[in-house]
């Protein structure tokens, strides 16, 4: 019996409790990597893009917060009515942030799995009226996208340089010292449509504890498209789930802290997701050099 067949059976037994199954797995012909940080996306690189230590991470000036206020307006007004057209996004959980608006005033980072190309602007209507930074690929760089994803927040993560790998870490360090708001797709890579959690990379936990910010965890789900908006694409539609705030234990080492914490949004990530312990696809492990494709 495949994953397909074992979920079929569980969704069956949660429609006759009445009760609602986040977890979809669509029908799309994608071709999942062996890694689970290996990305799926292919760029064509249009131009070259150095970075080294020199290069302003975190940008300043009145210029970038103009742009920036810019941005915020036309996703306001254009982007988001667009994705909630063609990816049927819904918003699960916004009642989470306004419950704790007060002790968010001084930034958080947040967390997703990374699904398909534009899924950080769910986020970001997720997350409204905040405008985070996020740690980004590379090649989006040097794909044409350059000028539309500085202005959004992405920080290119550097490649083989030590030094700018340095410089890189201290424009993070600032984003969340500050108190900004951080994005990261600690799964490390896109995968279109995967419908489980794979696990989570550490850097991003160590930051939560580093600073005691609140780490919000956040997860898309999908369900299948129908009606006139077929037209739009073969994707499914998004459901976007917030979860409360959560913090790292303080009365454990930062290691030990930072590995709780990991845990204990994995964990919270494949639950709002619809999948739970001792379903098929529910996971613990998160070596990703244990982890098997589940499609």
């Amino acid at each position: 019996m495949n994953y397909k067949e074992k979920y079929d059976i569980i969704n069956k037994k949660d429609s006759r409790k009445g009760s609602l199954n986040m977890y979809y797995r669509h029908d799309l012909d994608y071709t999942y990597p062996e890694r689970s940080d290996q990305h799926m996306l292919e760029l064509k690189r249009t131009k070259k893009f150095d970075l080294d230590a020199s290069y302003d991470y975190m940008p300043h000036g009145t210029w970038f917060k103009i742009k920036r206020a810019l941005v915020a307006s036309l996703l306001h007004l254009v982007v988001f009515p667009i994705m909630h057209l063609t990816h049927g996004l819904k918003i699960h959980g916004r009642e989470n942030l306004k419950k704790h608006k007060e002790e968010l005033k001084g930034g958080a980072i947040t967390i997703s799995n990374h699904v398909f190309m534009w899924d950080y602007l769910c986020v970001l209507k997720a997350i409204r009226p905040h405008i985070s930074y996020f740690p980004a690929w590379k090649p989006n760089f040097e794909s044409g996208f350059q000028p539309f994803m500085r202005i959004l927040g992405g920080i290119p993560i550097p490649e083989g340089d030590i030094h700018a790998m340095a410089a890189f870490k201290h424009g993070l360090d600032e984003v969340v010292e500050s108190g900004k708001w951080l994005h990261v797709f600690p799964e490390g890579s896109l995968w279109y449509f995967y419908p489980d959690i794979r696990p989570l990379k550490p850097a991003v936990f160590h930051y939560a504890v580093k600073y005691g910010k609140p780490l919000i965890p956040i997860s898309m789900s999908f369900r299948k498209r129908t009606g006139f908006r077929k037209l739009f694409g073969k994707g499914p539609f998004v459901d976007l789930h917030i979860s409360e705030p959560i913090y790292a234990d303080k009365s454990l080492s930062p290691r030990a802290a930072a590995d709780e914490l990991r845990a204990r949004a994995y964990h919270i990530m494949q639950e709002m997701n619809g999948i739970h312990p001792g379903d098929p696809t529910y996971n613990v492990d998160q070596n990703i050099d244990n982890y098997k494709k589940t499609m």
